[in-house]
């Protein structure tokens, strides 16, 4: 668990457009077409020049900001779901097609500027969907560190605004699964299912499992997705197994599939563990291996020993959930409250989100993984004591909130795809009023449906 904590707390992801960052800087898309979206989508056929639209750039700051632009490749993270590449990365595809006018721009203080994207679409351009970006970064960011009981955690802020084209001409999605490679953990074994996307669409709604046996044993299972995967692009989707140290030559098989709109794709493979894949075995104080397959099994002490330890950490895990479920309660009560008074003292509406379970239902990763994808960097996400989230927006008015409430429902369905999670999930906007306070607040999330949607499973 202190590994997970670790992981998550050192990943940075894109700056929404329209927020403020460290520096002072502001970075506002101006799409030509089809208003109301935070990035740039645009149809053409080949040998066509448009004007993609503009990025609006201001300084808040009393500094000059020097910034760089740049543009960036377009990928698709190894877990699904679109992203960029660094703006140290070669330009490939259709990024060689954008214009962006000067790589570099200096604002002066409290001052703005506004740079054209341009798309210059080749006349052999394929029929197919492409996925760019433009890469925004003021330079000389100090990158304050926070160090936490070992661990110094920094960060920098970078934009990168999306630029899909689609060029005129059929369509023909394509996903294959092109193969299983095994590599050597310290803490044990990953699998790498290597995927790509073969064909001309940029894929949503991508999900699958994946099943991975040793003889009659099941090592892991999971599901996979759902995601986006962008053409043109390949993946590692790592599926860990911890504590397995086998010795060379063990075979595990693996069976696998991705679903997409369109088509399917499918793995039935086995994965042998060769010598750059082996794992040393460990040794015993004497020096002497611990025994192999092959040799006689625990002895009953041993055993013995082994249940009551098991039976040790069940009891620890459950006391250490239970400690969390109290101090999120409490955690959730003091950020909404916190949030109650500052829009009090301020003037400014705050927004609030609830996000429900049915009863007796726990939140399972894949939910709390897209509530977090749609929020922005200033919401807060905070769970609820019987099951679900709470989504907390400093500045947000009521209006704002019902659409952050409507996204939500929409993309929740979208994720459903059939398998019915989201059937009985409500989303719901709280309305606080000037005397309410937190926990009258929490209350009321499970006196009042009035306003409440509930979902229902996507077909």
């Amino acid at each position: 668990m202190l590994a997970a904590v670790v992981v998550v707390a050192t990943l940075c992801v894109a700056q929404p457009a329209g927020s403020a960052t460290q520096s002072g800087l502001v970075v506002v898309p101006r799409p030509s077409a089809r208003l109301g979206l935070s990035y740039f989508k645009l149809g053409t056929r080949p040998g066509q020049t448009l004007r993609a639209g503009a990025i609006e750039l201001r300084n808040l700051s009393a500094n000059r900001i020097r910034v760089a632009v740049a543009a960036v490749n377009g990928q698709t993270l190894s877990t699904l779901g679109s992203g960029y590449a660094s703006p140290a990365a070669k330009a490939q595809g259709s990024t060689r097609w954008l214009r962006v006018g000067r790589h570099q721009i200096v604002l002066a203080p409290h001052h703005g500027a506004a740079l054209p994207v341009l798309v210059r679409v080749p006349h052999n351009a394929a029929p197919g969907d492409y996925l760019s970006g433009v890469s925004i970064e003021a330079l000389k960011q100090s990158a304050e560190g926070s160090p936490q009981r070992g661990v110094a955690i920094a960060s920098v802020d970078r934009y990168v605004i999306g630029v899909e084209v689609s060029v005129a001409g059929p369509r023909h999605p394509l996903i294959r699964i092109t193969g299983v490679e095994l590599q050597r953990e310290p803490t044990g074994l990953t699998f790498l299912l290597r995927a790509r996307n073969f064909g001309n669409v940029i894929l949503q709604h991508t999900f699958g499992r994946a099943l991975i046996t040793y003889g009659h044993l099941t090592v892991a299972e999971l599901g996979l997705g759902p995601g986006t995967f962008v053409t043109h692009t390949a993946i590692a989707y790592p599926i860990a197994v911890i504590h397995k140290r086998p010795p060379e030559g063990s075979v595990y098989h693996v069976s696998a599939y991705l679903l997409y709109p369109g088509g399917s794709a499918r793995i039935d493979t086995n994965a042998r563990v060769g010598h750059a894949a082996t794992l040393t075995p460990p040794l015993h104080k004497g020096g002497k291996p611990v025994p192999s397959a092959g040799s006689s099994g625990p002895s009953a002490e041993v055993l013995a020993a082994g249940g009551a330890l098991i039976a040790l950490l069940l009891v620890c895990i459950g006391l250490l959930i239970l400690r969390r479920r109290r101090r999120g309660a409490r955690s959730t009560l003091r950020a909404l409250d916190a949030a109650l008074q500052a829009s009090r003292s301020s003037g400014e509406p705050v927004g609030v989100i609830a996000v429900r379970l049915p009863a007796g239902t726990a939140a399972t990763s894949e939910l709390l993984a897209l509530v977090r994808s749609r929020l922005r960097q200033a919401d807060q996400l905070c769970s609820l004591p019987s099951g679900g989230f709470l989504v907390v927006s400093a500045d947000t008015d009521s209006g704002t909130a019902e659409a952050m409430a409507a996204d939500l429902r929409r993309q929740i369905e979208r994720a459903d795809s059939g398998a019915g999670t989201a059937s009985g999930v409500v989303v719901e906007v709280l309305q606080p009023d000037s005397e309410a306070g937190a926990a009258e607040l929490l209350e009321r999330i499970g006196e009042t449906d009035s306003d409440a949607h509930v979902l229902t499973p996507s077909s």
